[in-house]
């Protein structure tokens, strides 16, 4: 095999291989991101191993056609053709699994911060500025191609709690649980996550009506299947988001694979009025200058058509993120090896984080952030 070499460096991961070959190696770092900004001036011991045990372990057990067979969803899931799909299949990832770091694949049970991935394509679309705004050409994605990463990213919601752009949307009261989930989209591959209408998203990802369905069922049956997983933990699971690349499917009509990964990055849990993902970092923020001026440098940049709004933050509005404070820092830390042991016990009776403290420690330890 030849040797790997960097391909993309991001905020938390970074991505090692072969361009257009398999596998890809994505490496899980410590560093942590909040509103889009990028590396934050910490980072959380164990945290990118924990990430990488968690998705290892969530991509295994929803591809086990074991653990579908006798789930049963909400009742307008229940006649998905999707769904006896994945009862006889289980869900397609691109993950081969965990790997040391001679990407020699690692039994269960062995940890590592390393995950190894099949190879997508991906298109970057071209911007270009017209009177003032920034605009996007997603033309290459209007010709049908599998496998191709899929340019959006899927968000669910089951409902809208304090801090969720959903209450900004939609004329619903803070921390209130919807009649029936939700499926939104925002782009994946621009500098900042924008808002996408499902007319929108639909074109710019080139989905005929029939894949377009077959991506909301997806997202919400994975959502669904996690949300009762996570209540057996004693958390609650209120929105999240995936991402999802094309693959071969039958005729005309395109079938899809969970990529990425999926952990307390990607989903936002909680346990009673206290958050246990890395929405409690946001909560630790959000109040803070430097949070105002990151909402406030957004908007300058859209009105101004430039991308680098980061810069207007640091240069005229003099902001950019504190370290946590040392207490803060601790209880932050212990959330991710508590969440990924907890999973570990509970799927496949494994341990990985024998040291960690128990959920119910480690959401009390949280209580005084949110």
């Amino acid at each position: 095999m030849p040797e790997q070499g960097l391909l993309y460096r991001g905020s938390v991961k970074d991505i090692y291989g072969v361009d257009g070959q398999d596998p890809y190696t994505f490496v899980f770092s410590d560093r942590y991101s909040i509103f889009d900004w990028g590396e934050m001036p910490d980072s959380l011991p164990q945290k990118g191993e924990a990430l990488a045990v968690m998705g290892d372990l969530f991509f295994r057990f929803l591809a086990d056609k074991k653990n579908w067979q006798h789930w049963k969803p909400q009742s307008f899931l229940e006649s998905s053709p999707l769904l006896q799909n994945i009862r006889i299949h289980g869900i397609r990832h691109h993950s081969f699994g965990l790997v040391d770091e001679k990407n020699q694949i690692l039994a269960l049970g062995e940890k590592s911060n390393r995950l190894s991935v099949r190879s997508l394509p991906r298109i970057a679309p071209k911007s270009s500025v017209s009177e003032g705004k920034i605009t996007w050409d997603y033309s290459a994605y209007q010709t049908p191609l599998a496998p191709m990463l899929v340019p959006l990213e899927v968000v669910f919601r089951f409902g809208a709690p304090k801090g969720s752009s959903y209450l900004k949307r939609a004329n619903v009261e803070p921390n209130t649980w919807l009649e029936k989930p939700v499926v939104e989209f925002f782009s994946k591959l621009e500098p900042t996550d924008r808002f996408l209408s499902a007319k929108e998203a639909k074109k710019i990802a080139g989905l005929s009506e029939l894949e377009f369905q077959d991506l909301q069922d997806f997202t919400l049956l994975v959502a669904s299947r996690l949300k009762d997983l996570f209540a057996e933990l004693g958390l609650e699971l209120w929105d999240g988001k995936f991402e999802f690349a094309f693959s071969p499917g039958e005729k005309d009509r395109r079938s899809f694979m969970l990529v990425d990964s999926i952990g307390p990055d990607e989903l936002r849990l909680l346990a009673g009025k206290v958050h246990f993902s890395k929405e409690i970092l946001r909560v630790y923020y959000r109040d803070s200058s430097w949070a105002k001026a990151v909402e406030e440098a957004k908007k300058l940049a859209e009105a101004r058509g430039i991308k680098d709004w980061k810069k207007i933050s640091r240069e005229e509005l003099r902001e950019t993120p504190k370290k946590l404070d040392a207490q803060a820092f601790k209880k932050v830390c212990d959330l991710y090896p508590a969440l990924a042991e907890a999973i570990a016990k509970k799927l496949f009776d494994v341990s990985y984080f024998p040291e960690a403290p128990s959920l119910t420690l480690a959401i009390d330890a949280l209580k005084d952030l949110r």
